[in-house]
């Protein structure tokens, strides 16, 4: 199985558990797609090191942004500091899921907090020469992508 595979299978389980959001094929997209799958200018950045040295960039479609938030909360409209938290929880728990696929010999790696970036142009942190893992997910309320920059010593 691919690392690409591993993240998105990690994502999706982790927006299954968290936020009662569960994968979906395109053509299974309620309502308007393009607004699903248009994704939000915030997008949060898990740093790792230890075993591996990597970033872990996460972006939400807007649609998924108050999914995640109203249904994690149990609200329907959540502001925007419960879906900057909402992110920054899902970002955390799916990072700390990634990072050690990327260690050898069950090594540790070591996770920042997550941090909000507001422009998708500044995507500061990528770690020059690194190697590149993506994977985008369309969920029934929104789309998330993933991408992980890393190198392993």
């Amino acid at each position: 199985m691919s690392y690409s595979d591993k993240i998105y299978e990690t994502a999706a389980e982790t927006f299954e558990i968290t936020c009662f959001l569960f994968p979906v094929d395109k053509d299974e997209v309620d309502g308007k797609p393009e607004e699903q799958t248009e994704l939000s200018t915030i997008q949060t950045v898990v740093e790792f090191n230890g075993a591996a040295k990597g970033i872990i960039i996460i972006s939400p479609s807007v649609s998924l942004l108050s999914a995640m938030a109203g249904n994690m909360l149990g609200i329907e409209d959540p502001d925007m500091k419960q879906k900057e938290e909402a992110l920054c929880e899902v970002a955390n728990i799916i990072s700390g899921n990634i990072a050690p696929m990327f260690s050898n010999d069950d090594e540790i790696c070591y996770i920042n907090p997550p941090q909000l970036l507001s422009n998708k142009s500044n995507q500061a942190g990528i770690i020059e020469d690194a190697e590149k893992e993506s994977a985008r997910i369309l969920l029934n309320e929104g789309t998330a992508e993933i991408e992980v920059y890393y190198q392993i010593p």
